[in-house]
């Protein structure tokens, strides 16, 4: 879209240079106009052509005819005519003054041109562009295109930026280079790379950089940048500033049009602006220029913007339109502001929520006032919460935000109220719900400015109500169990409360528990509240008390300025009554409280302990503690102690506790302090009366008992009798026996993997072999390495265990795949201990024959042979039995062999065709032969019968 009053004084600008210069048709190209101007001089200074126009001086002009002076300025083409650029009538007869002439763009720029002076009568019948007789007074001068780009010029050079949509763009180079067309320049990079620039450029032209060089290196002394056009800021605004979209009669005549562009350096906005109807009333509303230019404006920073007043306009809704003011009017760069005009000032007001919980804020807003008035927000004391103080009345309205002021009235009308200073047509201000009524609370907004010592109802613009709601409280932990003494977390959600207080119930008393010496919690930002790690049991509250013994209990939270508010007399401040705990909405829960149990395990081995390994891992649970003490008494009475902590979800892990013992019997034992964190009756022998007998003290006992020259059972004894059965005591002790001894290893069996045996057996070669062992070292802390040694005792193979359980079995696996047939060592080593076995690794495994030789001799020797041996052996036999039956052939063959064996038993050595194997432990071989040898006399007897 154009401006169309823009374009029609362009229009006219552009028909009077055409007949200025069409003036110079008379007579030009006769005799030099020279003849005609008796006298005269031209001054023509070097410039750069800002705007596109030039001066030249000129001085004691006359002419024959009075006519006024003329200064037409040519430049040399390259034939070496004159051209002319641009002509000025100065249309005076004053023989001096300053003549503005308009160069075309095709000027000749930048370079030399030449300023002449002539009689308007004797202007030669020329335009531009045309050759010129040169005149009898004349000056030169150097005419240069700007550096820097002007708006409205378009005039580009080197570096200069151009936008999507100007059609008119003239690029400017060197005097060398004179003017360059568009298709000299091309992209430089992306999907423009290498594509010449349009003329003119489109609105949808890839931007980016193009120079002469184009995708090459260097830009060949010339380039430009091709944007996208943006309105950037486009608004109406107040006279300080605010962008508004109401206004009243008080401000309408106080606006300005307001806006950012970034193609200024091209042309500046044309403005419009339409009524309700849409009809034009620019002139009619705009206060200035409708047409904004970078560097208008005041030089407080408005530099950008023109008045605008709708005072004498109806009221409605009125549209600004902001487009470029030549030809980037493109749609997409068009934006629009709309603006309503009211008949009159009408304030309102608005909360930014219909219901609060109590105790919370909420934010309310007034609007349809005019900048910088100051407005009364108002809530009278019928609305108050019951027992509000005059100084918490005066906190009902917080001073934040918009609000200049805020208070309480307590004269004829009593109400909280806030003053509020209108910012363009709103203002912002903030209630705390916390000294409000549970219900509807009326929220007033009226037009007196200053006045608090009393309502008028005739100043009363507009109301709001508000709904309080109770806030909810939540206690999510602890609930269900707690363990006297264990840490716990308390939290959960609290609604509108800044603190709240835990409390515990005994009798018919609500009782305060302190939570880590506090008597409050903090409630955060998001309403819920946490406290970790506390110890229910300890602290000074009536309600820790009640928290360290063992029972069922009522356990909650409440307000904290409701508790305030609520508690008993000064002497029980830390306690509530049950009916005023539930009329203000204290939570409750149910919280059975028990006594912490002791459990251990002891992580010997097979019962055993090496001295080689320095510690033992202990672990358990002790609910309720924070430390226990793991003991160990020798057979000699010396004892080797350790304090180990507990994490606080009531467990222990210890993995390196101290073992320093003689070697023999000896025992260990974890002890726990009961509810009440003392040792047994609370008297050990050498303690401090005055101090807290625990664990540390517990420890100091123990240790000093292995400088009494006492046996391990009389330590054990004492331990206990100080302990578990003292008088009166909850200690607890979980206690374990076990042998201190030297480390031991053992290879006790070695198998194929798939056949389970025990003792050492032979493993076929290609088998994976099974080494099973037992040790009294501690796992992690030791590993054992298995090596397998040829007969030069070098390592063939090795594998090795760092874990096995408390039984001390640990099993290896090896790979056979690369062994040969032989017999081999099999040494295990943990570093303080070895052991060693030897093994067979044969080609062929043998296996047992567990079947009874039925008859049939199927090929693996199953019972008969009826392959080679039928049972009633009817048939020749004509195969020979070449089958190696290794195996123990323990079946009684029940057949006659009655028919003609004329096969040739060559060696039935108890291998057969089948490849029957025995795997039967080594040592009945001479059984095996002795029943071959029965056989084959039978055989032999039977021949000859």
């Amino acid at each position: 879209m154009t401006n169309d009053n823009t374009r029609s004084k362009a229009n006219a600008v552009f028909f009077s240079a055409i007949m200025v210069i069409s003036m110079v048709a008379v007579g030009f190209a006769a005799a030099p106009a020279a003849a005609a101007v008796n006298d005269g001089s031209v001054t023509f200074e070097d410039q750069t052509l800002d705007d596109g126009t030039v001066e030249v001086d000129y001085s004691d002009f006359s002419s024959d005819s009075g006519s006024s002076a003329v200064i037409a300025v040519t430049y040399e083409n390259s034939d070496g005519d004159a051209v002319l650029a641009g002509v000025s009538d100065t249309g005076s007869t004053d023989s001096s003054g300053t003549a503005t002439v308009t160069i075309s763009d095709a000027g000749g720029f930048p370079g030399q041109h030449t300023a002449h002076l002539f009689d308007s009568d004797d202007v030669p019948d020329v335009s531009a562009g045309d050759v010129v007789s040169a005149s009898a007074f004349t000056d030169t001068a150097e005419v240069t295109a700007p550096e820097d780009r002007s708006s409205g010029s378009n005039l580009v050079t080197d570096g200069n930026t151009v936008f999507q949509g100007e059609d008119d763009v003239v690029f400017v180079g060197n005097a060398s280079r004179g003017i360059i067309s568009h298709s000299e320049l091309s992209g430089t990079s992306g999907n423009r790379e290498g594509t010449p620039l349009q003329d003119p450029i489109p609105e949808d032209e890839e931007t980016g950089t193009y120079d002469l060089n184009g995708p090459d290196d260097g830009d060949g002394g010339f380039s430009t940048t091709v944007i996208s056009p943006d309105i950037t800021t486009a608004e109406v605004q107040l006279s300080g500033g605010s962008d508004i979209s109401q206004v009243g009669p008080d401000s309408a005549a106080s606006l300005k049009v307001f806006a950012e562009w970034n193609f200024g350096d091209a042309e500046g906005l044309a403005l419009t602006v339409e009524d309700p109807s849409g009809a034009d009333i620019t002139d009619e509303v705009l206060t200035d220029d409708d047409v904004l230019q970078y560097g208008e404006g005041s030089e407080t920073g408005d530099a950008a913007s023109v008045g605008l007043n709708l005072q004498n306009e109806d009221a409605g809704e009125y549209t600004v339109i902001f487009e470029g003011n030549d030809e980037i009017d493109q749609d997409s760069v068009i934006e629009q502001y709309t603006i309503e005009l009211t008949t009159e000032d009408e304030l309102s007001i608005d909360v930014a929520e219909d219901s609060v919980t109590q105790g919370s804020n909420v934010d309310y807003t007034v609007s349809g006032g005019t900048d910088g008035q100051e407005r009364l927000v108002a809530i009278d004391e019928s609305d108050f919460a019951d027992g509000v103080s005059d100084d918490q009345a005066a906190d009902i309205f917080r001073n934040v935000d918009d609000v200049s002021d805020t208070g309480y009235n307590s004269g004829s009308d009593n109400y909280a109220y806030a003053i509020v200073e209108i910012d363009g047509t709103t203002a912002v201000g903030s209630i705390e719900t916390q000294f409000l009524d549970t219900g509807d609370a009326t929220v007033e907004v009226y037009s007196s400015q200053t006045n608090t010592s009393a309502l008028d109802s005739d100043d009363l613009e507009d109301d709001v109500d508000l709904e309080v709601t109770e806030g909810e409280l939540t206690l999510d932990s602890p609930t269900d169990e707690y363990t006297i003494g264990s840490e716990v977390d308390v939290n959960g959600t609290a609604e509108a409360a800044d603190e709240v207080r835990l409390y515990a119930l005994n009798n018919d008393n609500w009782e305060l528990v302190e939570v880590n010496d506090q008597d409050n919690i903090d409630v955060d930002s998001d309403d819920t509240f946490e406290v970790e790690d506390v110890t229910l049991s300890n602290g000074n509250g009536g309600g820790n008390d009640i928290l360290a013994f063992e029972g069922q209990y009522q356990i909650g939270v409440i307000d904290a300025d409701d508790a305030r508010n609520i508690e008993l007399g000064s002497d029980d401040d830390s306690e509530i009554n049950t009916s005023s705990w539930t009329s203000n909405d204290g939570t409750r829960a149910t919280i059975s409280v028990e006594s912490g149990g002791l459990t251990a395990q002891f992580g010997t081995i097979d019962g055993q302990f090496a001295t080689e390994d320095s510690t033992m891992t202990v672990n358990g649970t002790a609910e309720g503690q924070s430390n226990v003490v793991v003991a160990f008494v020798g057979e000699r009475g010396d004892v080797d102690v350790t304090e180990v902590s507990v994490d606080n979800d009531g467990t222990f892990d210890e993995e390196d506790v101290s073992v320093d013992l003689s070697q023999g019997a000896a025992s260990g034992h974890v002890i726990s302090l009961g509810r009440d964190e003392t040792v047994g009756d609370g008297d050990l022998p050498n303690a401090n009366s005055s101090d807290t007998v625990g664990i540390d003290e517990l420890s100091s006992f123990i240790t000093d008992l292995e400088d009494q020259s006492l046996t391990g059972n009389q330590v054990r004894d004492r331990i206990v009798s100080q302990t578990t059965e003292a008088d009166a005591t909850d200690d607890l002790m979980i206690s374990t026996t076990f042998r201190v001894t030297e480390a031991s290893v053992s290879l006790d069996s070695v198998y194929p993997e798939g056949a389970q045996a025990d003792g050492i057996n032979p493993v076929a070669a290609g088998e994976t072999m099974v080494v099973e062992g037992t040790t009294n070292l501690q796992p992690d802390d030791n590993s054992i390495v298995l090596n397998v040694l040829n007969q030069n005792d070098n390592s063939v193979e090795s594998a090795s265990v760092d874990e096995w359980s408390n039984d001390g079995q640990f099993t290896l696996t090896v790979d056979t795949s690369d062994l040969e047939t032989g017999t081999y060592t099999l040494e295990a080593d943990s570093g303080d201990t070895t052991d060693s076995t030897d093994v067979e690794i044969v080609e062929e495994r043998q296996t047992d024959d567990t079947g009874d030789d039925t008859g049939d001799d199927t090929g693996d020797d199953t019972g008969d042979d009826t392959g080679d041996d039928t049972g009633d052996d009817t048939g020749d036999d004509t195969g020979d039995d070449t089958g190696d039956d290794t195996g123990d052939d323990a079946g009684d063959d029940t057949g006659d062999d009655t028919g003609d064996d004329t096969g040739d038993d060559t060696a039935d050595n108890g291998s057969s065709d089948g490849g029957s194997t025995d795997g039967s432990t080594p040592g009945f071989g001479a059984l095996v032969a002795l029943v071959a040898l029965i056989a084959a006399a039978l055989l032999a007897t039977r021949r000859n019968n």
